[in-house]
């Protein structure tokens, strides 16, 4: 899936937008079909949450120190947890020619 950053009605600047743009014809390709996409759209959600909670519990608000928290895999299961979730998920819809 494509994916990148947007301007939404309320944001301040166009360099730091608040939306986010997600295209879906590689995902249709794969055989995708509505219920997949609502799927798709809880783990995107599940994984704002998460990022939301880790943010939440830094003292700092630098990118770097936000990315320096993600490997540690103690700290951050939920972020593990989700993302053997995401591949089990995601097996089930081989990428086209191969």
């Amino acid at each position: 899936m494509a994916a990148n950053k947007n301007t939404v009605p309320g944001d301040k600047s166009a360099l730091v937008p608040s939306g986010m743009r997600m295209g879906t014809p590689a995902l249709t390709t794969r055989g995708f079909n509505e219920q997949d996409f609502d799927r798709v759209a809880q783990l995107f959600d599940e994984s704002v949450k998460i990022a939301v909670d880790i943010k939440g519990n830094l003292k700092s608000r630098k990118l770097k120190d936000f990315l320096a928290t993600l490997p540690d895999e103690k700290a951050n299961e939920d972020i593990f947890a989700l993302r053997k979730e995401v591949v089990e998920f995601a097996t089930g819809f081989p990428t086209v020619g191969y």
